[in-house]
């Protein structure tokens, strides 16, 4: 028994020597690494390219080359973290020579600029390569319209009830002639949602690829109330009906449902609307039936809604 306890004894030692021994040799294998870090080294480090300070009427080509070779001198911790984190750097091309399609830029002369980039006390010995040539493409301008939105999420009960006014109504827009030759006009990204109050909100414009805006947000404004729908029947009316004939429709009258102010509800009156069919239609369209059209509406109403859209009607001479 006292033999047994003995050896357990030793072993216990031992093992406890061992961890001993593997805890100091790891701190001290550690410290060797933070000392060989420390010290200053030279390496060469590949570096994605973003290139910054582009005209607003220069769009690079696709096809470049996005990567510089840098030899620096700097401590093996800043060498690893460039080779492994920050090892991305901004060009500028704001002196660039733009001649006949291709952007050249002198890395030597932005040497200081690249070096800012680095870490504290890191040194930029050279850049490779020297000069970069970019391909790039001359951007068409022109001035195109703002479109206020199409559809607006308000609250239940609410709507516009005036005219939108957009702060600049038109924007500088610079891209490919085929893309800005066809653009019509520019949309505005969604509204804050529920809307129950006058409109008074800057918001950013929908981007489009390939084309650059003069400014990225507009202002836009509306005055918002609160609406009812409400129900009228109208009587429809001819036009351009010659003195010699006489036409009777069936039926004489439609129903026309729509959205207006609470405040201005009981003014509405049915004669408000002018409906009418006109009938130099009815010569070029086959059958007794003919298309009712809205040719005025009250100021300030919201989703028009009419029925019938046609009528019949009997022609009498």
């Amino acid at each position: 028994m006292q033999r047994n306890f003995e050896y357990l004894r030793l072993r216990f030692l031992e093992k406890k020597r061992l961890r001993f021994f593997s805890f100091f040799f790891a701190l001290s294998f550690l410290f060797w690494i933070i000392t060989k870090l420390s010290n200053t080294y030279t390496g060469s480090i590949n570096f994605q390219v973003d290139f910054v300070d582009v005209p607003d009427q220069i769009v690079l080509g696709a096809e470049l080359e996005k990567a510089v070779k840098a030899e620096i001198t700097a401590s093996g911790f800043q060498l690893l973290l460039h080779q492994y984190f920050k090892n991305r750097i901004d060009i500028s091309l704001e002196n660039a020579d733009f001649q006949k399609g291709v952007a050249i830029i002198n890395l030597v002369d932005q040497k200081f600029a690249l070096q800012q980039q680095l870490f504290q006390n890191a040194i930029l010995n050279f850049i490779s390569p020297a000069r970069m040539n970019i391909p790039f493409s001359q951007l068409k301008r022109k001035k195109i319209k703002v479109f206020p939105p199409n559809e607006i999420d308000f609250r239940p009960g609410y709507n516009r009830s005036s005219n939108w006014e957009i702060s600049p109504d038109s924007i500088w827009v610079y891209g490919p002639s085929k893309q800005i030759d066809t653009l019509e006009g520019l949309r505005i990204q969604s509204l804050t949602p529920y809307i129950d109050k006058d409109i008074k909100e800057k918001v950013p414009l929908s981007p489009l690829k390939s084309i650059k805006f003069e400014t990225n947000k507009v202002l836009i404004q509306a005055e918002v109330s609160r609406f009812t729908e409400k129900s009228l029947e109208a009587f429809v009316k001819i036009k351009n009906l010659p003195d010699s004939l006489a036409i009777k429709l069936f039926p004489q009258s439609l129903q026309v449902t729509f959205l207006v102010r609470v405040s201005k509800a009981d003014q509405l009156k049915a004669v408000d609307f002018d409906f009418f069919c006109d009938y130099d239609q009815m010569r070029y369209e086959e059958g007794n039936s003919i298309e009712v059209f809205l040719a005025n509406e009250p100021e300030g109403v919201r989703n028009i809604r009419w029925t019938p859209k046609r009528v019949d009607y009997l022609i009498r001479k």
